[in-house]
């Protein structure tokens, strides 16, 4: 891919997350605030949280480089920051993803793995160590909600910080196949699988609690898709984006499902680095 098109299409996607962004500042900032719960400083928690991010990537680009680069890195540092729960603390975030992103930087010269999860599932653990676990902010720990399909939709579902509006993921999705370079086929396949699993699973179980997962549509759309780690070539994407829909229903099951598909994510992008492997998938 050229140098002009990877910064066009970072550039595009960092245009389609500010929604995301803006929605979460309402949904974890101002609808807790109404309520009392926390302070007009801490409306602001999912810009803090990218911030952090930019500012780290930026200050280890010109100790590098000596230049601001807009590469996929940026990309990768927002995408992380959004996908973060609330409850994580700004100290321990900053640390982490401090010590974690240059560790990541170091570990490019001899694997290639998914950038945004490894970061994403270590911090997680950590946060683990500190907090419950939970993807709940304050208020929707105070209170018991039954949320209509309209505003599951819109974003009031419990996940990420800035990555639960099922409606802005697809809107976005929308928007990204128009570009060339963008791998519409793997979100597509990973949705399409995991409906049909999750939908065969409510009609059996009348369980409908992971028939829509906000997480999944978003980390399709934007983190599945990253081009240093998914296969090429069209078969190859559909593989790639079925594997990662089967298995995350499974683990959605089994397990979590807000963490199962960056679990997933993580573990193909280790085993994509085996040549024979990524050479069966990219044809």
């Amino acid at each position: 891919m050229k140098k002009y098109s990877i910064k066009k299409l970072v550039l595009q996607e960092i245009c389609l997350l500010i929604p995301l962004i803006l929605y979460a500042i309402y949904k974890n900032g101002y609808l807790i605030y109404q309520k009392g719960l926390i302070n007009i400083v801490e409306i602001f928690k999912p810009i803090y949280l990218v911030l952090i991010g930019v500012v780290v990537k930026v200050i280890i680009d010109l100790i590098k480089e000596r230049k601001i680069k807009i590469d996929y890195n940026l990309l990768y540092v927002i995408l992380i920051s959004m996908i973060m729960p609330y409850n994580i603390s700004i100290i321990l975030y900053t640390i982490s993803f401090t010590c974690l992103y240059i560790l990541s930087l170091f570990l490019d010269k001899f694997i290639k793995l998914n950038k945004v999860c490894f970061i994403y599932l270590i911090i997680v653990l950590l946060n683990l160590l500190f907090n419950t676990f939970t993807f709940k902010n304050i208020l929707e720990e105070s209170v018991i909600y039954n949320f209509s399909f309209l505003n599951i939709l819109f974003g009031r579902s419990v996940g990420g910080l800035c990555s639960t509006s099922i409606l802005f993921s697809l809107i976005a999705f929308t928007i990204l196949t128009n570009n060339f370079y963008y791998k519409k086929d793997i979100p597509f396949m990973i949705n399409i699988v995991y409906l049909l699993f999750s939908f065969i699973y409510f009609i059996i179980t009348k369980n409908s609690n992971i028939l829509l997962n906000s997480e999944l549509i978003f980390a399709s759309v934007f983190i599945a898709s990253l081009p240093e780690y998914s296969p090429f070539g069209r078969k190859g994407q559909i593989i790639f984006g079925s594997i990662i829909g089967v298995l995350s229903f499974i683990l959605s099951l089994l397990f979590n499902a807000i963490i199962s598909v960056y679990i997933v994510i993580f573990i193909l992008s280790l085993v994509g680095n085996h040549k024979s492997l990524k050479n069966n998938v990219q044809g």
